[in-house]
């Protein structure tokens, strides 16, 4: 039962982590978009004007995009990590060690949950006020 648990969390981590479309962002169909939108985004306009800011801010876009991807990563790894202990504890059947052991797993997987939550906050808040500082120097 646990082995089952295991390998269908662990498989649908590596589908929704694997596959682009589950990370993407999502983006409205062309039909919905208001026709008050600019053709341009700000990095074409920016780009334009001055090459290497552009080159900068895709640099950082990149980077911050990359920790993003590994920040899910770990948090999917979270999650499953708190339902095997959740699973641990269930399953433990009056038994003390195994009881404290799954309440020792779920708070400890959800202190690196909230670190990681936490983690891309910070990288997406440095990220932004670098980019309006760049931006604004340009």
């Amino acid at each position: 039962m646990i082995k089952k648990l295991l390998l269908s969390c662990g498989l649908f981590t590596i589908l929704t982590t694997a596959s682009p479309s589950a990370m993407a962002v999502i983006q409205l169909p062309d039909y919905l978009r208001p026709d008050n939108l600019p053709e341009s985004t700000a990095a074409e306009a920016i780009s334009e004007d001055h090459p290497e800011t552009a080159a900068t801010q895709t640099l950082i876009l990149y980077v911050g995009n990359l920790v993003s991807q590994v920040l899910l990563f770990m948090g999917s790894i979270a999650v499953i990590f708190i339902i095997l202990a959740g699973a641990n504890y269930i399953l433990a059947f009056g038994k003390d060690e195994r009881i404290e052991r799954g309440k020792r797993g779920i708070f400890w997987s959800l202190m690196g949950l909230i670190t990681i939550l936490f983690s891309y906050a910070i990288v997406q808040g440095v990220i932004s006020v670098i980019l309006q500082v760049d931006s604004s120097t340009g």
